[in-house]
């Protein structure tokens, strides 16, 4: 609407000027003269023999040839302007262009962030009624999916734990205790793919005490190694809101990533509540991380490719998830063959009273 304001605007003044420029120009042509138009009838008058009007044959001028010159000066006046308005006309279409090309670009790219957050936001962009629709449309396919996906996890985890209880008790009760930490084994990994599945709206979260959780782990992994030494301090508040499952599962793929790559040196394990943030802490000094890698170990993609590499495996993405899902955030701290120090930061939990 404005660049077509704009170019009626300078269309309607070049057609003014134009008019101004071709006015003066008439009226220096004719300057000293009188023009009449004269039919042939009166032409015929002028001339008869009866005519007692001296007529100056020599300033008689056929209206063909006038009209003929008259319109090849307006035309020769009517270039520069025609000129003007072409450069102006082209310029302001390119502007225009950049700018509906800026504009689409924009547009693509709030779509694009839409889609990758399609399982966040509800809303998309105003203005865009059809795309609104299909946004609607996939989002719904897309929880749908999703749900589904995440009841089946669900179910076949909870069917496989069960088998694997009651499993367990039969071996216990045969004596074939030498295959329950294989059974242990399967069970925590059930338990990594359940976690992994969930997201942070589960209406099942509660409060979680952080320090409990790490001490419960400690005492577990205190039975293959006594390398484990676990600080906190009792006055601290290190309650969250979360799952016990997901903290209990973070916690001890980092641990038990320390103890497997710990080389056997000690390995510290601390709680500790800071700025109204619990952080935990899990430091070995094992074989440590390379630099450009610190930034990629969280992932869980880049976790399932390089999986056989650095022998991390899929517990750094699970414990970055579960930060994920209680609105904390994990990193790390390592140089090669100085060990590692990974670092879990979750929101506190406070009270009103």
């Amino acid at each position: 609407m404005i660049f077509s304001i704009l170019v009626t605007i300078l269309f309607s003044g070049i057609l003014l000027l134009f008019q101004q420029s071709a006015e003066k120009e008439l009226d220096a042509n004719i300057s000293g003269f009188n023009i009449y138009p004269l039919s042939n009838e009166d032409l015929l008058a002028i001339f008869s023999e009866n005519n007692s009007i001296p007529i100056q044959t020599e300033r008689i001028v056929n209206t063909v040839e006038y009209q003929n010159e008259y319109t090849a000066r307006l035309f020769l006046h009517l270039l520069p302007y025609a000129f003007l308005f072409c450069i102006f006309l082209f310029i302001s279409s390119f502007f225009l262009w950049a700018a509906l090309r800026k504009i689409h670009h924009r547009s693509t790219k709030q779509l694009v962030q839409k889609l990758n957050t399609i399982g966040e936001c509800d809303d998309f962009i105003d203005g865009h009624s059809a795309l609104t629709e299909a946004y609607k449309d996939i989002k719904g396919m897309y929880n749908e999916h999703f749900n589904d996906n995440k009841r089946l996890y669900a179910y076949l985890s909870h069917e496989q734990k069960n088998a694997l209880a009651i499993f367990r008790t039969k071996l216990e009760l045969d004596g074939h205790i030498e295959y329950l930490s294989d059974l242990d084994d399967i069970s925590d990994s059930i338990d990594n793919i359940l976690t992994l599945s969930e997201v942070s709206e589960d209406m099942a979260k509660g409060a979680v005490d952080v320090s409990l959780i790490c001490a419960a782990v400690c005492d577990k992994y205190n039975k293959v190694t006594d390398t484990i030494a676990f600080e906190f301090d009792e006055n601290d508040n290190t309650e969250i809101y979360a799952k016990e499952r997901w903290i209990y599962r973070a916690i001890g793929s980092l641990l038990s990533n320390a103890v497997k790559y710990g080389e056997g040196k000690p390995i510290t394990v601390t709680v500790k509540n800071k700025h109204n943030s619990v952080i935990v802490m899990v430091k070995d000094n094992g074989i440590g991380i390379p630099l450009d890698k610190q930034e990629e170990i969280f992932n869980h993609r880049y976790r399932i490719n390089e999986l056989n590499k650095d022998g991390y495996g899929i517990g750094l993405s699970l414990a970055s998830h579960v930060c994920d899902l209680c609105g904390g955030f994990a990193m790390v701290e390592s140089k090669l063959q100085e060990g590692a120090a990974f670092y879990l930061s979750f929101p506190a939990l406070t009270y009103e009273y």
